[in-house]
């Protein structure tokens, strides 16, 4: 019977062992990309606050984000039909700010976005898989002297001021494998961000009262190297 128990245990030991084995294909990705974005929301250049209770009064001009292309990395893991995936983009498009007032001044905005994203691939492991996902995303606009304060002699100076902020993305999309090793993926990404901090030269990092909400659809191409 102890014969038995334990040939039944060293059995079951090696079958999942295997089962685990075969079930579980894990392979890593790198994949160069580029998005085309429009935004819409509170970041369209007519939008200031105000620095008040600080140790320097000044009033800071929200970038007008608009339209604009955002190359990115991607580094990840595939887990059967499940990817996980850390993406990083960076960007200077031009953009303005202070519309409809003597102010309004063309400029850059440094746009910095890092991602941590989850998707489950549908079809999985044929060549032409669908997806579905969400993306957890950090956002740093950093623009060029729009904020406006006065030095002690009264004199009117600027300097540049960075918007800090979180959201959310629902993904969709197709992958197409052009070889075992590499394949080009085409899908939307429907982001929300929220801004509740900003930094500037003057202040540093303060609280935003009431937090700026900007809409972001993205259409994306990536190609993957997997290994």
């Amino acid at each position: 019977m102890n014969i038995f128990r334990n040939s039944l245990f060293v059995f079951l030991a090696f079958f999942l062992t295997v089962h685990a084995e075969e079930s579980w294909t894990r392979k890593h990705f790198i994949s160069l990309g580029a998005g085309a974005t429009v935004t819409h929301g509170d970041l369209e250049g007519e939008t200031s606050i105000s620095a008040k209770d600080t140790e320097t009064e000044e009033t800071i001009f929200l970038p007008n984000l608009g339209s604009f292309l955002l190359p990115e990395l991607t580094i990840g893991a595939n887990l059967n039909q499940h990817t996980i995936a850390l993406d990083f983009s960076y960007a200077t498009p031009a953009t303005n700010f202070a519309k409809g007032t003597l102010l309004v001044d063309e400029t850059e905005t440094s746009i910095l976005r890092v991602g941590l994203g989850y998707r489950y691939n549908f079809f999985w492991p044929e060549r032409f898989q669908v997806f579905a996902g969400l993306n957890y995303t950090f956002m740093h606009l950093s623009t060029e002297d729009n904020a406006f304060f006065k030095d002690e002699d009264e004199n009117e100076k600027r300097s540049s001021a960075t918007l800090m902020g979180n959201g959310f993305s629902l993904n969709l999309g197709v992958t197409y494998f052009i070889h075992p090793s590499i394949s080009m993926d085409l899908h939307g990404r429907f982001r929300t961000m929220i801004f509740s901090s900003i930094s500037s030269d003057e202040n540093g990092t303060c609280e935003i009262d009431d937090p700026f909400v900007q809409f972001m659809e993205e259409v994306v191409l990536n190609v993957s190297y997997h290994f």
